[in-house]
């Protein structure tokens, strides 16, 4: 059956990763109430519905070589995302093929961006090791 399902800011918890470092950076409060390097899990998804999840990065956080199972587009909000030699910002997408491995460094604002998936994919491999992160759904989504 269709739905229509709205997701507010406030409904949403910031999480922290559980196998990220926790720097002083990472853990500085913003002006939300949630700590500079979090994620908000806006949709789960599921084998059949698409995921999105929100997440930021404190000024100059870096995330290691990685891949993951599904393909992903990333939509920067605010700040700065470093590929490589590439800086994007704001308006900026980033489409990244499930299997690819890559990574990035925020930019000196930090870098708040949103992740889309055509599906449920909580899979974070790094070089020569594969491993899942065990995401919690939403809390206070509305259906």
């Amino acid at each position: 059956m269709a739905k229509v399902r709205i997701t507010t800011p406030d409904k949403v918890p910031w999480q922290v990763a559980g196998m990220r470092e926790q720097s002083e950076a990472a853990k500085a409060i913003l002006p939300d109430g949630g700590p500079a390097s979090a994620y908000k899990i806006r949709e789960p998804g599921t084998a059949e519905t698409p995921q999105l999840v929100e997440l930021r990065m404190h000024p100059h956080e870096v995330v290691e070589l990685h891949c993951h199972d599904e393909d992903e587009i990333m939509y920067i909000v605010s700040g700065e995302m470093l590929l490589g030699n590439r800086k994007v910002g704001p308006g900026a997408t980033v489409t990244i093929g499930g299997g690819v491995f890559y990574g990035f460094k925020a930019g000196p604002e930090g870098v708040h961006f949103l992740n889309f998936r055509a599906h449920i994919d909580n899979s974070f491999h790094l070089p020569g090791k594969r491993q899942f992160v065990d995401a919690a759904a939403p809390t206070g989504v509305s259906q």
